[in-house]
């Protein structure tokens, strides 16, 4: 730590609770109130002039793969019941099929559609159509998404924390499908879960009444991707952005199959095993559906994380604009609506700072923490050149969990 440390905190809670802890009825109830009482204290942000701050989903797939169980009406339904105003669609590559002709693309009932793909590592949003174009390198793969102003984001970091970055728009610095994965305690319980009508049953009720507590259970800090970034904007501007990774896949069913026994299915795989039922089930009909596990419906996706622009207009170009100049935060809404979020650079030599909510505000230079404090505002001093960016965090169910993460900004001289 350097001498320009300033640690204002309440004391942190006690330790980082497992996902299987979080699951809890008891801890799922505090988390419910913890959010409670943050919507109360929300506060209003004025935007700056001209500018709006919209929800926007990128990494996001739908009618383009077997694993995919999601449809673009159910998108858009979606979209429009959480807030979301923008919508960049990263299909699945299918030969057969061009992902940028052949998709939505614009506004639609008053959520506008960027269409783009999963590929090669990226995500990438071209300007125009390289259906059935050739490449023979990275970088000449990275030219054509980015002909004529096209965007590319690396994407899922975790597997590639040394990939170059250099001609790239931004990276996923959050990724829920690689949040999910690393839940090896939590996977090895649910396996066996499934083998329990009384834990089917479980799961179920908790799903009803605290689905976004549930689903957000997951979300953790993903250190080495942020490391990756902190090194990587030491030398050249790249955004940062969430990354859904919607499917709606993530479907399991239990069947009674006859007077004993019932079927365990998944969207992507059927007959997964059977089990024995209790007695109070087996007077149920052969056939029915008994329990029906939807983890993650696009409606509980998107207010789960997402990327806030700050754009003049809802229109694609603006979009785009915002994304490549950094314009834009990610934030895991499901705890705290953190719309108005600011944090810029003022009068040239100042860093200032909003948030909706008092939280703990951390702020990193070259990716080493320099300030820390609870607030609901910042205005700091910048002592020396270096990459700016901030972390927010929220006290929520006993532990303290991420909350905001913001864009950098770059201050290349003393002032």
């Amino acid at each position: 730590m350097t001498a320009l440390l300033l640690i204002l905190l309440a004391a942190a809670p006690a330790r980082k609770l497992t996902t299987l802890e979080r699951v809890q009825v008891a801890n799922l109830e505090r988390v419910r109130a913890d959010r409670q009482r943050l919507a109360m204290e929300r506060r209003r942000i004025p935007p700056p002039e001209g500018f709006r701050d919209v929800r926007a989903i990128l990494h996001c797939h739908a009618e383009d793969a077997a694993h995919t169980a999601g449809t673009r009406p159910e998108l858009l339904a979606a979209a429009k019941k959480t807030g979301v105003s923008a919508v960049l669609l990263s299909d699945h590559v299918r030969p057969e099929r061009d992902y940028i002709n052949d998709n939505w693309r614009g506004l639609r009932d008053g959520v506008l559609f960027i269409p783009g793909s999963e590929a090669e590592g990226f995500l990438n949003y071209p300007m125009r159509s390289i259906h059935g174009l050739q490449w023979s390198s990275r970088d000449e793969y990275i030219s054509l998404i980015r002909r004529d102003g096209g965007l590319i984001f690396l994407s899922h970091v975790e597997e590639r924390l040394d990939h170059p970055m250099d001609r790239l728009d931004g990276l996923e610095i959050y990724n829920r499908h690689t949040d999910a994965n690393d839940e090896t305690e939590y996977r090895q319980w649910f396996r066996k879960a499934l083998s329990d009508p009384a834990a089917w049953a479980d799961i179920s009720g908790k799903l009803e009444r605290y689905h976004e507590e549930y689903f957000g259970a997951q979300q953790d800090y993903l250190a080495p991707i942020l490391a990756a970034w902190d090194r990587a904007t030491q030398t050249h501007p790249l955004t940062g952005i969430a990354a859904n990774d919607a499917h709606h896949n993530q479907v399991f069913t239990l069947t009674k199959r006859d007077g004993r026994t019932a079927v365990i299915d998944s969207f992507e795989r059927k007959n997964l095993g059977t089990v024995e039922l209790p007695e109070a089930l087996r007077d149920r009909p052969d056939g029915e559906v008994l329990y029906r596990l939807d983890f993650d419906p696009y409606e509980v996706s998107f207010r789960n994380v997402s990327t806030h622009l700050w754009v003049k207009s809802l229109t694609e170009p603006e979009v785009r604009e915002a994304l490549r100049a950094g314009r834009a935060y990610v934030a895991h809404d499901w705890l705290c609506d953190p719309t108005g979020f600011r944090f810029e650079t003022a009068a040239g030599n100042r860093l200032t700072a909003a948030s909706p909510v008092r939280a703990h505000f951390r702020l990193l230079r070259d990716g080493e923490p320099v300030l820390e404090q609870f607030t609901d505002s910042l205005d700091w001093k910048i002592p020396s050149p270096g990459v700016y960016r901030l972390e927010l965090w929220l006290d929520v169910g006993g532990e303290r969990r991420p909350w905001i993460y913001s864009n950098p900004t770059y201050a290349t001289q003393q002032r």
